[in-house]
């Protein structure tokens, strides 16, 4: 494990005990003493099957609605064993900084020494499965890393950043639920700084309160008033709304963590529009209690698509083995039918296409299309969507070169694990492709938005008030989103770099 050497006390004036009112100010805090508390294989190449499922706890949604895209989904503890991954998919597990977790499952117990990971890490790499080339990831020197001798120092310098080096904001969510705790989790090792500079836009208060519950207060942020003051060597912090008289509350719905859950995210829209932030990243909301006259969505997806000014855009669920996009996303399922359009379906698959080639490097892609109907119409038998809509257009789709499949079953097709032999998968509502791709990839999934300008991602599980405060959540998927961010952001931009050059 790295070692991190306490900051003495005559170096940083500026350190305050967690709970005064000026853990707003700008510089590192660092907090008080803890208090006690409670694929591509369109070869069909093979690949090893799934085994030693993990053992999942807390798994059932708890009592409230909680959700980070309308979904009422809570965080996974537990040990996190995941599926090997086939052979095209490009190797995000090695990627420098990550963390494995080492956690044995304890009857839904997360033990002390759980916290302590292993220091050796594998660098981040990435393969080039067939697809177009992916360069190294540009490893920052170590002196971007924080220099635990000299933190006063490094707060009141704000540095410049290099052309490599992404700025990744990170938005607070619902600071009742689990999102204070995963990222805190997912930033507290410091290695993350040698690849991005994270920017947590939140309340420094709010955070030292979950360090010392969770007792993290062997590591330091820096708070910033604004994005122009952060510093390239420390995990930063920006509040965004009076904190001074508010308190967490564990596990418990309350409009003060909903209007401050939207005050993060505007925020932190604000400078990712202004080109401040190469990617955002967005804990959990609840989709109740941050309702307001300015936030009349049902999730943070809707909200980006209008501050973006995109007419339509893809919920594109990613992970290291299966990639799936919807058709139709939140809204009923009794409204389904009715947008299980022609147009509509070939905008997904297009916005889909498009998505694979510039944000994860797949030059030629080939996707898999579900039907809508049980066993895909049974030929008319069971409905005729699939005959009259979906079929045709996949032929015509054929016709003009790309490599677009189905529609397939989906019982079958998940059952069979038919999915490892294509890069994407195109569900036509939101349960037929979020039930297996959590089923299959809940430790490590990530939501995606495709389709706008921005990079936005978030973990794919929502509040879990259930064991909020209990130091039982997994940051994985938090850890999964941030490093997805990254590179869908470098890969956008080296994809715009190779079409501005091109010959026309």
């Amino acid at each position: 494990m790295e070692q991190r050497q306490p900051d003495e006390p005559s170096q940083q004036p500026n350190v305050l005990s967690a709970g005064t009112a000026a853990e707003t100010q700008s510089g590192p805090i660092q907090a008080a003493e803890p208090q006690p508390s409670a694929q591509q294989s369109a070869d069909n190449q093979p690949v090893n099957n799934r085994q030693n499922a993990p053992q999942r706890h807390n798994r059932n949604a708890d009592t409230q609605t909680n959700t980070n895209e309308g979904a009422n989904q809570p965080a996974r503890t537990g040990p996190n064993q995941r599926e090997n991954r086939q052979p095209n998919e490009r190797n995000n597990n090695q990627r420098e900084g990550r963390q494995p977790n080492e956690r044995q499952a304890n009857n839904g117990q997360r033990p002390t020494e759980g916290r302590q990971r292993e220091n050796t890490q594998p660098d981040r790499e990435r393969t080039n499965s067939g697809n177009r080339p992916q360069p190294r990831d540009q490893v920052v020197n170590e002196t971007a890393t924080r220099d635990s001798g000299n933190v006063g120092a490094q707060a009141a310098e704000t540095t410049g950043r290099s052309e490599n080096r992404l700025v990744i904001g990170i938005s607070l969510g619902d600071y009742n639920g689990i999102g204070p705790e995963v990222i805190l989790k997912a930033l507290q090792y410091n290695r993350l700084q040698k690849i991005c500079t994270p920017v947590i836009y939140g309340s420094m208060r709010i955070l030292n309160r979950y360090r010392n519950l969770l007792n993290m207060k062997d590591w330091n942020l820096n708070g910033a008033q604004s994005i122009g003051q952060i510093s390239h060597k420390l995990t930063n912090v920006i509040t965004c709304w009076p904190d001074q008289n508010q308190e967490i509350q564990p596990g418990r719905v309350t409009p003060e963590a909903g209007q401050a859950a939207f005050a993060c995210l505007q925020r932190a829209v604000e400078d990712l529009k202004a080109g401040k932030l190469d990617a955002l990243v967005t804990a959990p909301i609840n989709k109740y209690n941050i309702q307001s006259e300015e936030f009349k969505f049902p999730g943070h997806t809707e909200y980006l698509a209008q501050e973006f000014g995109v007419q339509d855009n893809l919920m594109f669920m990613v992970s290291e083995t299966l990639r799936v996009g919807v058709v139709t996303g939140h809204i009923p399922l009794g409204r389904v039918r009715q947008n299980i359009t022609r147009d509509r379906i070939a905008q997904k698959l297009s916005m889909m296409m498009q998505s694979l080639q510039q944000d994860f490097g797949i030059d030629k892609p080939k996707i898999a299309v579900l039907g809508l109907n049980p066993h895909a119409g049974e030929e008319g038998l069971l409905g005729n969507e699939e005959q009259d809509i979906i079929q045709p257009l996949l032929t015509d789709l054929r016709n003009k070169g790309q490599l677009v499949f189905g529609p397939y079953p989906s019982d079958g097709f998940f059952g069979t694990r038919n999915y490892r032999n294509f890069d994407a998968v195109l569900a036509m509502y939101h349960d037929q492709g979020l039930i297996p791709f959590k089923s299959i990839a809940f430790e490590e999934g990530v939501n995606f938005t495709a389709g706008m300008s921005a990079v936005r991602t978030s973990p794919d599980h929502g509040t879990a008030y259930d064991i909020a405060g209990k130091d039982l959540a997994d940051e994985t998927s938090m850890l999964q989103a941030i490093y997805t961010a990254i590179d869908v952001a470098r890969n956008r931009k080296e994809f715009m770099e190779i079409e501005a050059g091109a010959l026309k």
